[in-house]
């Protein structure tokens, strides 16, 4: 069945979208957590990495984690399929009765963005994401399991200045339970070469206990085209609520080639 859903729609991305032009600045699906509806150009290879730093709350006390490399792999195959891989390592501070710092590597992350229809007018770009992550990490840090997940994207040019995505991304996250993560990240250019944004975005519990928290989060940041094939960025945010991480920040960069 799934694979009948992934023909059907690289035939229809086939019939209506067009080749990114290699020679437009690159564009990442990092520092926010939207991931981006454009898709790496057609035999191109893109590398996005960076680090996160973030201290959240338990009834033990602050727990205060880094996330690294944060590894991501992505290559064009046609000019609407393009694959990605991503592995990174999580390490955790000391906290009370955990004497020792706590790291290991995560769970492999594997999956493929189909690309849709490109902007017409108010109708958004489109695409989508399939993604899973695979039980290979350490013992203190897998999931321990296969848990997949599909995301819509959906990008606006809104000016030449303003850009808006929007993602609703739905993953299993244990037997019976799954999560839906709707966000939004508004883009502003503020020159040739450095553009912002701020972003919303929260999760969403189903099929769990009912009561389960709601974690939200605000962030925003900003990314610097160093040319049209490699980018710097920086983010900062926190969560909303109590069942949100305190704050997080990180910095990162983005090549193609």
């Amino acid at each position: 069945m799934i694979g009948r859903f992934v023909v059907a729609m690289s035939l229809l991305a086939a019939s209506t979208l067009s080749a990114q032009s290699p020679s437009e600045p690159i564009s990442t699906d990092r520092p926010d957590f939207t991931e981006s509806s454009t898709l790496v150009p057609r035999g191109r290879v893109q590398f996005e990495s960076g680090v996160t730093f973030s201290e959240s709350s338990r009834n033990s006390g602050a727990v205060k984690s880094s996330t690294y490399p944060e590894f991501l792999f992505r290559f064009g195959v046609s000019n609407h399929i393009e694959l990605r891989a991503g592995q990174s390592f999580t390490s955790i501070a000391p906290t009370v009765g955990q004497p020792a710092r706590v790291t290991g590597r995560d769970d492999l992350y594997l999956g493929f963005k189909i690309g849709l229809v490109e902007q017409r007018g108010s109708r958004p770009e489109f695409a989508i994401l399939a993604q899973t992550t695979l039980a290979t990490g350490d013992s203190k840090t897998t999931a321990s399991g296969t848990y997949p997940g599909l995301a819509l994207l959906a990008g606006w040019q809104l000016a030449p200045a303003w850009s808006l995505a929007l993602g609703v991304e739905g993953t299993r996250v244990s037997g019976d339970a799954y999560e839906v993560t709707p966000s939004a990240s508004l883009g502003r250019a503020l020159s040739s070469h450095l553009k912002g944004y701020a972003e919303l975005y929260t999760v969403l519990p189903v099929m769990s206990e009912s009561g389960a928290p709601k974690p939200a989060y605000a962030n925003g940041g900003l990314a610097l085209l160093l040319s049209n094939n490699a980018q710097i960025d920086a983010r900062i945010g926190a969560g909303l609520g109590g069942a949100a991480d305190r704050y997080f920040f990180g910095f990162g960069f983005g090549f193609r080639r």
